[in-house]
Order: C-alpha cells, then sequence, then structure tokens
C-alpha cells in the first residue's frame, strides 16, 4: 500500500513549501535521519543488531541485502511500524521512535499497490491531503501538479483496473508524495513488474528524487537497482550493515566476501603476496600464475583474497604480456554482452563478460584462449 503519514497531528495546516536547505545547487526539502544502535528483537531473533546510519537531508539511500538481512525490519522501525527495543531514532535531531507512525509525516510506497478500486487515480493520489483536512482548492492544485510530475494526467479520471502494474505503481508513488514529504519510505516497490519496465520507472524515480528534494530510503535486494538510483548504499546482512558508500565504492572496493559476492557477479582469487613495492603488490595464484594489483597494506607472505570483475578481464585468442592460457568451459549470447567461463591450467575457473561487437565472435567450448588484466582492474580485499 502507498500511502501518506499524515502530518496533521504535528500541527501541519497546508503541505510544506519551505525550502530547508540546499546542495549542489539543487533545492533539498529532505529532513536528516540519524539512527543510533537501533535493536530490534522477535523472540530469541535478532532482526536488528546495534544499527548505526546517518542519512543526509535530500538523500537517496538504498538498504541493500538478501532476504532476511533486516533491511525491511529496518525501515519498518524508522517508520514506526514496530516499536524499538534499543537504541534512538532522530529526524532533524528530535527523537521520534515513540512518536506513533501517523505522525511522523513520513510518505510510504510498499511493493502491493493497494489502491482503492472505488476511487478515480485522482481520488487515490489526493486521498491523503483529504485526510490531513487540506481544503480543496490545494488539494486540487496539488494533485494536478503530482499527476503531471508522474506524466499521469491523462489518467486522472480512470480507475486503478484501467490501469497497467506500472501505471498503478506510480499513482501508488504519486499518493506518496503529493504532501511533499521530507522523508519518503519505500520497501520494494518496484520488485513486481518486467524488468523494462523496472528500468524505465528507477530513472523516474532519480528524476524524481531530484525535483522533490526529499529524503528516500530505498529497500531492494536487486543490485542493478541499487546502483542506479542511489546517491549511498548501505549492504546489510544478518540484522547488521556491513558497509556504506556510493555505488561506485560498493561495487570496486568492497570491504569483505560478502558484498564482494553479493553486489554483482566477481572473480575471487586467493593468492599469495610475493613482492610489495610502492605503487604495487606482486601475487601468486595456486597454479603460479603471476599478476599485480594496487598495493594495499599487506606484507609479503600473505594469502590475500583479490576481487576481479568479469568485465575487467580481457579475452585473447594468442597470447599477450601479463595473460594467462585458459580454456572455454561455457559461452552464452546475452544480447549487449558475452558470458563466457574459461578454466585456466590449474583447473581455477573465471567468469568474462565481454561488450558483443561485431569483430567479436561467441567462442566454442574447448576453445583455447589467454586472459588478463591490469593492476587496476582488481582490488585487494582488506
Amino acid at each position: 500500500m502507498a500511502q501518506i503519514l499524515a502530518r496533521r497531528d504535528m500541527g501541519a495546516e497546508a503541505p510544506r513549501e519551505t525550502v530547508t536547505a540546499a546542495a549542489g545547487g539543487r533545492e533539498v526539502i529532505g529532513a536528516g535521519i540519524e539512527i543510533r544502535e537501533i535493536t530490534k528483537k522477535y523472540g530469541a531473533f535478532l532482526a536488528a543488531d546495534r544499527i548505526s546510519l546517518d542519512i543526509e537531508p535530500g538523500e537517496f539511500i538504498t538498504l541493500l541485502g538478501p532476504s532476511g538481512s533486516g533491511k525491511t525490519t529496518l525501515l519498518n522501525l524508522i517508520a514506526g511500524f514496530h516499536r524499538i527495543d534499543g537504541g534512538q531514532i532522530l529526524v532533524d535531531g528530535k527523537p521520534v521512535q515513540h512518536v506513533p507512525t501517523h505522525r511522523r509525516g513520513f510518505g510510504m510506497v510498499f511493493q502491493s499497490y493497494a489502491l482503492f478500486p472505488n476511487m478515480t487515480v485522482a481520488q487515490n493520489v489526493g486521498f491523503p491531503m483529504r485526510m490531513a483536512g487540506m481544503d480543496r482548492a490545494t488539494t486540487d492544485r496539488r494533485v494536478a501538479e503530482t499527476l503531471d510530475m508522474m506524466r499521469l494526467s491523462e489518467h486522472a479520471g480512470k480507475s486503478p483496473a484501467q490501469m497497467s502494474g506500472g501505471q498503478q505503481q506510480r499513482v501508488a508513488i504519486a499518493r506518496a508524495i503529493v504532501m511533499r514529504p521530507r522523508v519518503v519510505l519505500m520497501d520494494e516497490p518496484l520488485s513486481a513488474l518486467d524488468r523494462r519496465l523496472r528500468e524505465s520507472i528507477q530513472i523516474e524515480l532519480r528524476d524524481l528524487h531530484q525535483a522533490l528534494g526529499s529524503t528516500i530510503l530505498f529497500v531492494t535486494h536487486d543490485q542493478s537497482e541499487a546502483l542506479t538510483m542511489s546517491d549511498r548504499i548501505a549492504v546489510m546482512d544478518a540484522g547488521h550493515i556491513v558497509q556504506v558508500g556510493r555505488p561506485t565504492e560498493i561495487y570496486r572496493q568492497p570491504q569483505s566476501r560478502f558484498v564482494a559476492g553479493f553486489v554483482g557477479e566477481s572473480n575471487l582469487i586467493e593468492a599469495e603476496v610475493v613482492a610489495r613495492r610502492e605503487g604495487a603488490l606482486t601475487l601468486k595464484m595456486p597454479g603460479g600464475q603471476i599478476f599485480e594489483a594496487e598495493a594495499r597494506a599487506i606484507v609479503p607472505g600473505r594469502i590475500a583474497t583479490v576481487l576481479v570483475r568479469p568485465e575487467r578481464i580481457a579475452l585473447h585468442e594468442a597470447a599477450q604480456p601479463g595473460t594467462m592460457p585458459a580454456t572455454v568451459t561455457s559461452a552464452l549470447f546475452l544480447g549487449e554482452v558475452l558470458r563466457i567461463e574459461v578454466a585456466l591450467e590449474d583447473g581455477q575457473t573465471l567468469l568474462v563478460r565481454c561488450t558483443d561487437t561485431a569483430a567479436r565472435s561467441l567462442p566454442r567450448i574447448g576453445t583455447r584462449v589467454h586472459v588478463g588484466w591490469g593492476a587496476a582492474d582488481c582490488w585487494v580485499l582488506a
């Protein structure tokens, strides 16, 4: 269900119009959120284990993790649907953990559209404003603005049953933002949509965020969704936040095997550090293959785990300096990319992703090839 958690009990007599901050030339109305040592138990199960997170005003931040990681639990605690067992939630510096859900003034978008079937699109979008006691003129104006923003103006008089799934989700989002809330919470709102439609709405949500300036907290288990839309991503596992960073940092510089394996496809190689000099490490794989990585604070003699993303591995028909011989064990044509698995001479398997070009053909299984990567193409996990 998508809804606005009405601000009527907080003394809001009209939709918030004032700009509270500005960042990067963009007007920001979003609130800052501080999560301090949040704990939540369900019986003996610890769903949130002393979680702390700072969310900047107007930021689009995504909670990313597998099922059971605690991301929806954390969202529900921020929304006020469940009581916390310990810790504190601050919105613009004010504690809200004891404030009822309907008084927190947050917009909510859920996976289920849950539109009122007996109301038109315009009536569904305007429902939160009517519940908050807004006057008719203000409601009509704001509904019209919001429908235009969501490209729904021509559907204002339709019923939800006359709308496609993507259009219904747009209506749900419009209803959540019609009162211009300072915080919008979204719990996997795109998971029921097909891939093409999901990707289209991802772009629309980014544009909407830029236009509104609200703080958006988005929950998903879809890595590409998180990488596409977020200013920052908080990766969760077993009730903890294990890494927070910009999408490029999460993808290129994961701080653990879990993050490296969960976010995107990865090759994780165990290799011995045989030398360290300024700017680079020299590593040796179990089969004796030598390669270099950018230097980290690791002393020679240690076994390191090295991440090499599949798209960073170059595939050659003939040997090149710094490459390793390999045999193709799987080759799939995925449209824009070729997904190829190769086995090194010691039996280790690597995944390679190549952009499809007119000059490149899909190799046959059993073909001998050579693979390689540069020092800047891999990441030594701490």
